[in-house]
Parts: structure tokens; sequence; C-alpha cells
């Protein structure tokens, strides 16, 4: 089989290259003869065949039964001697070679083949000349037969798929060939009526030797069935080196997790962790994630009715092993399932394995933006995000005394984690802020930021609310007494609440139920008095809690208030009909789409589901928030919950368009989960980001201005430089605007940028601060030359200047511990540092 891989694109296998070479010496060899004499010694040839053989039969017979041998002279023949090469030579040469009785020289090649012909006949001297002539040819056309065809295919011996790329040689030669995308391969030009030996090599599954006996007519098929087998695996090694900023989509062939990892966690966000590769089996207990291209996996779990993954080309669409019930399996297995979990690794042992100081957790990452010349495309555009959960999770890595993983870092939640200082209003619904200054964190560059000013609205001023708590009271709340800190958390809210709100509980375990009803926040002491007696146990229905949960909410819907539901979970769903996380952020869409938003809460540090919290909020059209100690859930539960419930525009993208007159190149700090196609920008049925009643939402953008330091515009404060749009429709609670759909701009214009970094807000350098800081956390190419340790002493000047801005005193205390868990402690001594 040809391999049509870059390096031997145009090599020639075996019987390619003899093909060529008899090609080539045949036409030497006519151009040798003349162009007179090639048609008709072609045309005869057949015709001399079949005589010849004809002639051999006749003798050979007469021979035996006339009971003689043959004689010495035809010995020697028949043994290649100088009568066979003669008779050889005789029969390549010109027609007017002579022979027995005269012929005329010109005679041409028919005439001469007839006087050859009755020659035989009448002459014994030249027929017996003749035989062994033909004897031999017929022998090296038989030793030359290599006709046949070999074809067949490999397959996993477990579960029939094919294997792609196994090698498989034959043995005794240096042929060999590799299997297809549908493990298929073909052997020609092999010797018909013997065996052939070959063997299958490929990793992961022990060699097979296949014996094929080639009949005589040339062809056979064989089935390969490989064994799979254990691959030992090399212990973990970091290899370091420039990152090549070019897009992956996925770099991962092949990948595994266990059964338990299934069982037990969300399965869309070991789906993402494992880059969401396209085939699924299941084998000795355990489910196999196994290569191919990307494409969707749909897994069930637990009794739930079989359903079709989503066709992807070159996916493998065998997925029937992996659609079987947990419920199955025997009563000492289901029960170890529910127990509950003991302390130490949930998957064995006192510690997590791999040296890992948090087990399972799950986060993704979403790349880097890179800088984008504006001549090939002015337009930047993006949904809004106000969420922060990224900069929650790192203090609490930090406090901990860990590094937080890259992966949970989101630059976007760290900038939007502080005050943006914009001027708030009460007017409009929305104000675009801006203004920039030369980067301080790239030399060249100016830091331009956007900001989009929400209204604000007094508490006693909101709209009532239905709230429907959803609460995770399954075994993993157990750890480092989350639900515990759920508690705390919703009894800040409910003093909060004011007259007209209503609050319901939902909890799931092993099984959703519905502990209060909607219930009038008058009667506080009933509300509490379930929080209070909540108590961990069983797995973790999330599906039938949020499914209760979006149930009580519909049966009170009322379109002009707030219906919302606020999901308090580590992010795990390991039971239920729809445990993927696919089936989970469908109820959050439907819901949605009915006016009941969702707002999610993350509790805990190992057994946690970043992934799925941050998806579920952005499917349910609310805000994510992770909660790492009694004063973050003051701050999302008291201070900032009219914002957390009244949203005052959905579906709210932004598009900046640059002129690439004044502005070289352009590169957005954050948001590459949030990207929006350009063309859809007015495009309403493209889902974008919600925006609550007070909420400051600011991105950053670096700039490399075309007429930096050669030319006049560098002194035109009116030159402009660009233009932001910003689109919004209006929530379905705004009875008298429900569905509007608005749009505004603001021109960015050069006196905009302050000349000096220092001269510009401090509340704009402590975002840019922020945005740095994320940036070597995440791994940025763009900071590859920051170091945290340069970073702590401009912290600690903005903890200065804004001493009552807790945000900014927790952005100091984590820039200066992560300097000193990544740089060692020497980096204290680089500049002075006020104390903790």
């Amino acid at each position: 089989m040809k391999r049509y891989l870059k390096h031997d694109r145009y090599r020639l296998d075996e019987h390619e290259a003899g093909s060529l070479w008899y090609a080539v010496r045949r036409e030497l060899k006519d151009k040798e003869g003349g162009a007179a004499h090639r048609p008709a010694a072609r045309a005869w040839r057949p015709a001399l065949a079949t005589v010849s053989v004809l002639a051999i039969a006749v003798v050979t017979v007469s021979w035996w039964l006339a009971g003689r041998g043959p004689s010495q002279a035809e010995h020697a023949a028949l043994s290649g001697g100088g009568t066979t090469v003669a008779a050889l030579e005789a029969h390549e040469a010109p027609v007017s070679a002579k022979r027995a009785e005269p012929a005329a020289p010109a005679a041409s090649s028919s005439e001469s083949h007839k006087g050859e012909a009755a020659a035989n006949r009448t002459d014994s001297g030249p027929a017996v000349a003749a035989e062994p002539r033909l004897v031999v040819e017929q022998k090296a056309a038989v030793a030359a037969d290599r006709s046949g065809v070999i074809t067949g295919r490999v397959v996993d011996q477990s579960d029939g798929t094919p294997v792609a790329f196994a090698n498989v040689m034959l043995v005794g030669t240096t042929r060999g060939t590799s299997t297809d995308s549908a493990g298929v391969f073909r052997f020609e030009q092999m010797e018909p009526g013997r065996r052939h030996e070959l063997q299958v090599v490929m990793l992961g599954y022990a060699p097979l030797d296949v014996a094929v006996d080639l009949p005589v007519d040339g062809r056979a098929d064989v089935a390969c069935g490989l064994e799979p087998v254990v691959v030992a695996a090399l212990q973990p090694f970091d290899v370091t080196g420039e990152q090549y900023m070019v897009e992956i989509k996925s770099a991962v062939t092949e990948s595994r997790a266990t059964g338990e990892t299934f069982d037990k966690y969300a399965i869309d966000s070991v789906e993402d962790a494992l880059s969401k590769q396209a085939g699924v089996v299941y084998r000795a207990g355990e489910k196999y994630v196994r290569g191919g291209r990307s494409g969707e996996v749909s897994m069930q779990i637990d009794g739930s009715a079989p359903r079709p993954a989503p066709a992807s080309e070159g996916a493998v669409q065998s997925l029937a092993p992996v659609e079987q019930s947990v419920a199955g399996r025997s009563a000492a297995d289901a029960m170890r399932k529910r127990a509950m979990p003991q302390p130490g690794s949930v998957t064995g042992g006192t510690t997590p394995p791999n040296g890992e100081k948090f087990e399972l957790m799950y986060f993704e990452h979403a790349g880097v933006n890179p800088f984008v010349a504006t001549d090939d495309d002015a337009l930047s555009t993006f949904a809004l995000d106000v969420d922060n959960a990224s900069f929650s999770l790192a203090r609490s890595y930090l406090d901990r005394g860990e590094l937080p993983p890259a992966d949970a870092i989101r630059v976007e939640e760290f900038v939007n984690a502080l005050d943006a200082g914009w001027q708030r209003h009460g007017s409009e619904t929305f104000r675009i802020g801006l203004d920039g200054g030369p980067s301080r964190f790239g030399e060249g560059y100016h830091l331009l930021r956007v900001g989009i000013v929400g209204h604000s609205v007094e508490d006693g001023r909101r709209k009532p609310a239905n709230l429907v708590f959803v609460i995770d009271v399954s075994g993993s709340m157990d750890r480092e007494s989350r639900l515990g800190s759920v508690k705390r958390a919703l009894r800040t809210l409910v003093d909060e609440l004011g007259e007209g709100d209503r609050v319901g509980i939902v909890v799931y375990g092993s099984r959703g139920e519905v502990l209060l009803p909607l219930t009038d926040v008058s009667q506080r002491s009933t509300i509490l008095g379930v929080i209070d007696g909540l108590q961990p146990n069983g797995s973790t229905n999330a599906v039938e809690g949020l499914t209760l949960a979006y149930d009580l909410a519909r049966r009170s819907y009322d379109a002009g208030i707030i219906n919302r539901l606020v999901l308090c979970s580590d992010g795990v769903a390991n039971t239920g009909t729809a445990t993927s996380a696919e089936g989970i952020l469908a109820l959050a869409r439907r819901g949605s789409d009915d006016g009941i938003t969702l707002s999610t809460v993350g509790f805990g540090m190992g057994n946690y589901n970043d992934v799925l919290m941050e998806k579920l909020a952005d499917q349910g059209d609310g805000n994510y928030f992770y909660v790492d100690g009694p004063r973050e859930a003051e701050r999302v539960f008291r201070e900032n919950l009219t914002g957390m419930l009244q949203t005052i525009a959905t579906q709210a993208k932004v598009q900046v368009e640059f002129d690439p007159r004044r502005v070289s190149r352009w590169r957005l700090l954050g948001y590459e989960n949030r990207d929006v196609a350009d063309r859809d920008f007015r495009n309403d049925a493209v889902d974008a980001g919600e925006v609550g009643v007070g909420h400051q939402v600011t991105a950053l953008y670096e700039l490399k201005l075309v007429s930096e330091g050669h030319g006049d515009d560098d002194e035109d404060d009116a030159a402009r430089l660009g233009t932001v749009h910003l689109r919004w429709e209006a929530p379905e609670h705004d009875t008298s605007h429900a569905g509007k759909v608005t749009e505004i701009e603001r021109d960015i214009t050069r006196g905009m940028f302050v000349k000096s970094e220092p001269d510009g807000s401090p509340h704009r350098r402590a975002q840019a601060l922020a945005a740095e800081f994320a940036e070597i956390l995440r791994g940025s190419y763009w900071a590859k030359e920051s170091r945290l340790s340069s970073l702590v002493p401009v912290a600690d000047a903005l903890a200065r200047e804004l001493p009552r801005d807790q945000a900014v005193q927790d952005l100091s205390r984590m820039v200066r511990r992560a300097a000193d868990l990544k740089e060692g402690q020497g980096a204290r001594h680089r500049e002075p540092l006020r104390d903790e």
C-alpha cells in the first residue's frame, strides 16, 4: 500500500520500481529493432508461443510412448547448454538469419516464421534444437508469475473496531505496508499456489503472525484480530522551549480514563480534558476515550437509554459498549459507588496521585489571543462576561500555598474582579467608558481600556424575585465542610431579601427532592430552618435536582419579576439519566429560553468541576461565582446581590473597530472563550452575555500605533483610533421593553490616552496589573519575558494608593505569594515590601 507521507510522497514501492525498469528496457529494445519490425513481432509472439507449447506436448508424448529418453544433446539443451543459447539468439535475431533451407534475405517476419515451422515439420535436426528452447521459456514464465494479491483487515479483537496505521510485514522479505483508516491493507505481485507469512505489529497490541495460503487463482483475503495489551508508560517529564504561535485544535491521539472517573464526575468535563476524542470503547471494567478526529461523544450511565453520537467525519461510531448500565453491575459495586467518600484520595490511598495537591480539579484552557494586524482584520467582537470565579479560585490556591494551574486562569475574570472606577449612573441602560496610556508591560505599546457601565438601582427598588436554591447535598459536599459554607452563604442571602421575594429549596444527593416550595421571605424562620437542617449524603444526581427546580420555578413563573435558580455545588454530577454535561446544559438552555435564569456558585478544592459550573451559568444566562471563604460569600450575596439577581441586558456584545491608518496591530487580553464571529455581531440569534444592575465590565487591548513618533497625529487629541459598538437586548422581566434590541457606539480618540503611565487612573493601573499577573500565571507567550517579582513593587504601590479597595489588597498579597512560590524567597529582597 502506498504511503502518502510528506517525506516519501514520490517514493516507488518494489512493484512500481520493477514495472518502470521493464518498461524502459522494452522501449530501448524496440528502438534497436527498428520501427518496421515491432508491430509484426508483437503480433506473432502469442501465436508462436501457442504453437511451441503444442509442439512440446506432441514430442513429449511421442517420447513417452516410444520408451526413449532424451538424447545427450537434449540433456545439454535442457540444462542451458550452447544449443539453447543459440536457439534463443536465433529467435531474437533478424529474420535474415541463415536457415537449413535457403530463404530470401529480405523476407518478412511472417514469412520467416512460416519457413521455421515448415523446417520443424520436415527436418528432425532443427526440431530437436527448438524443443528445449521452448521448455526453458515456459519455465521462466511460470517462475515470473506474481499476479497474486493478498488483502486483509486489521481490527481490535475486543470490540471489532478497525486499527489504523498498523504495520504489516511480509516475513522473510523487506516488503511491508500499513493499514488505512479502515484497517485495510493490500499486497500485490504475490506468487500464487504457496504459503506466505505475515506479521502484524501495532503499539498497544500483541504482535500477530498470520499464515496465508494463496490459492492458484491468486486471490486471498484475511481477517486479523489484534489483542490489546497494557503498555508501560514513561515517568512524567517536562519539556521546555519557546511556544510557537499556532492554534492547536487537538494534540491528543489516544487518551484513557478509568470507569471510576466516568462514574463519579461530570462526563463532559472528562471529554473536554481528553480533547473530545471521537471513539469510546469499554474493556476489562474500564472505559477508554481513544483517538480519531475530534467529535462529540455520547455516553449513558446508570441505566439510561442509549442515544446515538452525532456523526463526525472519521469518528468511530461504535459506542454500544459505553452505553452499559451502571445499575446492571453487582449490588456490592453499586453500594460502593454510593458510599460516603473517605478521607484521602478518591482514587485510593491517603494522598492524590502524581504529586498533585488537589485531586480532580477540572479546568479548560481556551488558548491565548494573538496580535492581529489591523490591515488583515480591523474588527474585534466578543460577548460580555461579568464572572470573576477564576480570581477567587486562584486566591484559594495561593492561600493554601500552591500556584494555581494555568488552565484555571481567565484574564478577563481577574480584570473584572477589581473595581473599574467608572462613575456610576442611574439613567440610560449603559454608558461606554474609554481611557488609555502607555503600557508598562509592553514597551512601545499602548493599553486601551473599554468599560461598559450598567445603570445602578437602589436595593429597595429592585424587582421582586422568585428564587429557587438548588443545593448539592451529596457526599462530596461533606469534604472541607463545603455544605457548611453553603449554609452560611444562603443565610446571608436570605437576610438581604425583601418584600415580594419568595424562596424555594431543592436538594439533590442520590435523588432530587423539593424541601420547600416557593415561600414568601416573610417566613424567614421556616426558610432558615430548612437550610440549617441540610445534611450531606449519597451520590450526585444533579440532573434530577435541576429538573425539579426548573419545574418548581415554571409553576410559579411571573414574566414581570425575576425568575432565577441559584445552584450551590462543587460541579460534580455522577448519576441520573442525563449525567453527561450535554444533558445538564440542555436543561439550563431550555430554562433560559423559558425566562428562568441560572447562576452558579462553586465551593471546595479537590473534586471540583470549574468547567461545568462556568458552562451552566453561561447556558443559563446567569453569573458564575466561586466562594473561597466568608468574605467572598459576603461580597457575592450581600454587596452584589441586586446585580446578581436583576439582569438589565441579555445577548450583550461588543465590537471594536480599529482604524488601520492609526492602529498597526491590536490584541484583546482575555475573553478567548467569549469570542463571537465579526459577522454575528448584529445576529441576535447568537447567544452572548448577560449584565446585571450596576455591573461594570472592562476589556483591555494592547495597541501598536502607526504614527507613534513619526507623524503629526501624535499631538492631535481629536485623531480617531477606532469606534466601540455595544449591542444588547432588554430582558423579559423589563415588561415595557422586553425583547427590544439597542445599539450604541463611541469613538476612541488619541486624547483619551495619557502621556505617561503613572498619570492614569489608579483603577486602570490596577486592572492592567491584574491582567499582567494573569498572563504570567497562565503561561502566555506575550508575558514570557515578565517576572512575578517585578510586579511586587507595583502591586504594593497600588495597595497603598487604594487602601480601602479590598480586591486590590488581595491582588497585592496574591502577587507576593505567587512570586515567592514561583521564583523563591529571593524575590522578596529585590524591592522593599510592605508588611502583610
